[in-house]
């Protein structure tokens, strides 16, 4: 039986005792360890994410109806103390990586774009490679010949030697299961 994170709310998780203390941590740390990996790929710098997440949910918890209401307010704050930690990060090495997109391409961030526009867009690109591998053949195909070559429905028609109706379809098949992928990893982008 896993612990309820509204558990952490108020001063009673003090008084629990250690063991269901430790549990309820757990139960945190796994919650959020898997994103914010996603996001900066430091396992160190992630767990002390997780802890200062943490202390934050402990000290300053909004009250909230259900566990899921929780889950979201502690999801607003993991992603807002990584992002913290990317904007720090960044400022010291002061310098531009160039990293790769999901494609192979370099990676040069947008000059005008905010950091939280930055990690957003890394993190989306990382997510959609690893579900882009999750996809039947020919949805990946489909998705490759549109964002990746950037042709339109009736050249990819061709090329599959398809129709034109019957790419649009299949196309709309493959954004909507990536969506509900994407949608499962860190919930709807209006919290």
């Amino acid at each position: 039986m896993q612990p309820n994170l509204l558990l952490l709310l108020g001063s009673g998780f003090h008084t629990l005792n250690v063991s269901l203390q430790e549990e309820i941590y757990r139960e945190f740390y796994r919650y959020l360890y898997k994103p914010i990996m996603i996001m900066i790929n430091d396992h160190a710098a992630a767990e002390d994410i997780i802890q200062e997440a943490f202390l934050t949910a402990l000290s300053k918890a909004p009250p909230v109806e259900n566990e899921d209401h929780m889950k979201a307010w502690i999801k607003v704050v993991a992603r807002n103390l990584t992002i913290n930690y990317i904007r720090k990060r960044k400022r010291t090495k002061n310098d531009i990586s160039l990293e790769l997109t999901w494609d192979g391409s370099p990676y040069l961030p947008p000059a005008s774009g905010s950091v939280e526009q930055e990690v957003e867009a890394k993190s989306l690109e990382e997510q959609i490679s690893r579900h882009l591998s999750g996809m039947k053949p020919e949805q990946r195909t489909l998705i490759e010949l549109k964002w990746k070559k950037g042709l339109s429905y009736k050249e990819i028609a061709v090329e599959v030697q398809d129709t034109e109706v019957a790419i649009k379809h299949k196309l709309h098949r493959a954004r909507s299961y990536l969506k509900r992928k994407l949608s499962k990893e860190w919930g709807g982008r209006d919290e």
